[in-house]
């Protein structure tokens, strides 16, 4: 059996129940708090509670499990080494008793012991790739230059893992006084299409031997304009600045990279298993403050539905670090979704104080203040990050279209309009500005033809969207085209059929043709499906007394 955490989690997650023998209440009690909290994904409760269910019965090879499981899932490193101790070499838990021992040899500097155990354990699966590159770092550790180099060798044999493998030389060079051999294998990785990852640890070598014009260029190579540019205009901020170069890599940390690379891809193949959530608590067991790792295990918790455990993630990163701008804006928008927006807008303004420089931060955070229907304190925000950005960049469209939105709801209509215009300008083929422009128009009754052919447009680019489809139907019936908008209509509700507002807009189409009953049939349904109290009374006044043909019906703005 593998002894990876992967293996582990598949096998034995399904495999064993606890079955306590004549518990004690306070021993039953403990196990039904820590199933109830395994439930709700609250692994540091269920990994405390488990653990002590089993301190009361360590012959329970249900408990023994459980409990050496969630207490790895909760970052409670220790009490999981403790049961893993306890662990017969007979059990299936023996693999990751193993791996969680060896560990712990590891972080203890005990190399040689951890290189025995490294051995003892099959070699297949993650442990082919893992394997070598944890017995390069104890070698590091053991001071052992040209045995750590020629440990990474069976990497060779595996397909795929070329960029792993000269990422895991470079900073084993490094780690060494091997500047040269770095600064070679560096070369190497940056001369095909490197990773984010892979340019901000060749960046961070690069300034640490002070060759800042260097360093910067390799920076630069991050997208301004992809997911990355935060992370970009954070190193580029600081490059050369006394005290911003990071350490040299030592083992702990260079065996928190293998198993942060092993987590990172788990997390996006595998987002319903609790294997990532171990590797990514294995690496910072082994580095507490890793960015990356503290960043994912955010990630993570946000995918299980523990979105204040996410923000507590995230605020924990280093202020120092130059993710910690990203970690903010995800922490404020998480904040947002648990509930608490008013705290994630305080997030965002310290940050913002923190960072001048971040666009993403600042635009987040104007987009968080619109949300909140701040209009006038959302429009302020997006004014400074027009002030900052370039007139041909791809935020500035967003900041335009975005702007746009908040002139429109706080009932600015020509400069809404003129924002929407402009940002079209930038965003030819963004269906949702589109869509936004298409529909005010039509809500005024205005430039219904151009209307049209923009939402035409805007379905060509995503033909499942029924909003837009609905839109389409809603410009077609202020266009009087009563038995066209039916037909695009009825396609809205097939695409989006629990949307009231659509409903609503059919039902209008339907009264209009004079299909009176399937009419009133939409207007019920709208009403059973709204929580839009303003909604539901127009709909209560068209079933009580029709459609008034003077009447313009109501249409939701999409955001």
């Amino acid at each position: 059996m593998s002894q990876t955490p992967e293996a582990f989690a598949e096998v034995n997650g399904k495999a064993k129940v606890s079955r306590i023998a004549d518990p004690g209440p306070g021993q039953y009690g403990d196990y039904l708090a820590a199933r109830t909290a395994q439930l709700d994904h609250d692994w540091k409760t269920a990994g405390e509670k488990f653990h002590r269910a089993w301190l009361a019965d360590r012959d329970d090879p249900g408990l023994g499990h459980d409990a050496l499981l969630l207490s790895l899932a909760g970052g409670d490193f220790a009490s999981a080494a403790e049961v893993a101790h306890a662990i017969t070499p007979d059990s299936t838990d023996a693999p990751l008793a193993n791996f969680i021992l060896t560990l712990d040899d590891f972080s203890q500097g005990r190399y040689q012991a951890a290189q025995e155990k490294l051995g003892a354990a099959p070699q297949r699966g993650l442990e082919s790739y893992l394997t070598p590159i944890l017995n390069a770092w104890c070698e590091v550790g053991r001071g052992r230059r040209l045995e750590a180099l020629n440990a990474l060798a069976p990497l060779d044999a595996i397909e795929g893992l070329k960029e792993l493998r000269w990422l895991q030389t470079a900073m084993v060079a490094d780690a060494l006084g091997d500047h040269e051999k770095a600064t070679e294998v560096y070369g190497k990785l940056l001369a095909g299409k490197p990773s984010t990852r892979e340019i901000v640890m060749a960046a961070n070598f690069f300034e640490r031997q002070g060759a800042i014009d260097k360093a910067r260029a390799t920076i630069e190579r991050l997208d301004a304009e992809g997911g990355s540019a935060s992370l970009r205009g954070a190193m580029l901020s600081r490059v050369g600045q006394k005290g911003h170069a990071q350490p040299v890599p030592d083992p702990r940390y260079g065996a928190a990279d293998a198993l942060f690379e092993m987590a990172a891809p788990l997390a996006e193949e595998k987002q319903a298993d609790i294997a990532p959530l171990l590797y990514v608590r294995l690496a910072l067991h082994l580095k507490p403050d890793f960015p990356a790792a503290q960043l994912l295990l955010a990630e993570v918790d946000q995918r299980w539905g523990r979105l204040d455990d996410a923000v507590a993630a995230l605020l924990a990163i280093d202020p120092k670090s130059d993710i910690r701008s990203t970690a903010d804006r995800l922490a404020m928008v998480m904040s947002d979704k648990a509930g608490d927006g008013e705290a994630g807008l305080k997030i965002g303004q310290a940050s913002i104080k923190a960072h001048p420089e971040d666009i993403d931060l600042a635009l987040g955070y104007a987009d968080l203040l619109r949300q909140k229907s701040h209009f006038p304190e959302a429009i302020a925000a997006y004014d400074a990050v027009l002030a900052k950005v370039s007139p041909v960049s791809n935020r500035r469209g967003v900041a335009l279209y975005h702007r746009g939105i908040a002139f429109q709801q706080a009932h600015q209509w020509p400069k809404a309009e003129t924002d929407l215009l402009a940002a079209l300008q930038l965003r030819p083929d963004d269906p949702g500005l589109l869509n936004y422009l298409a529909f005010s128009w039509a809500d005024q009754g205005l430039n219904l033809d151009r209307a049209r052919t923009m939402l035409e447009r805007a379905i060509q680019l995503v033909p499942d969207d029924g909003a837009i489809v609905d839109s389409l139907g809603w410009v077609m019936f202020r266009a009087g085209d009563y038995a066209e908008a039916v037909q695009q209509l009825e396609h809205a509700v097939s695409l989006d059929i629990g949307d009231p507002v659509i409903n609503d807009h059919l039902g209008d189409a339907y009264w209009k043709v004079g299909r009176l009953i399937e009419a009133r049939g939409q207007w019920e349904k709208a009403a059973r499906l709204s929580d839009d109290k303003v909604l539901v009374e127009q709909i209560r006044i068209k079933l009580r007394d029709g459609l008034d043909p003077g009447a313009t019906p109501r249409h939701a703005a999409a955001d």
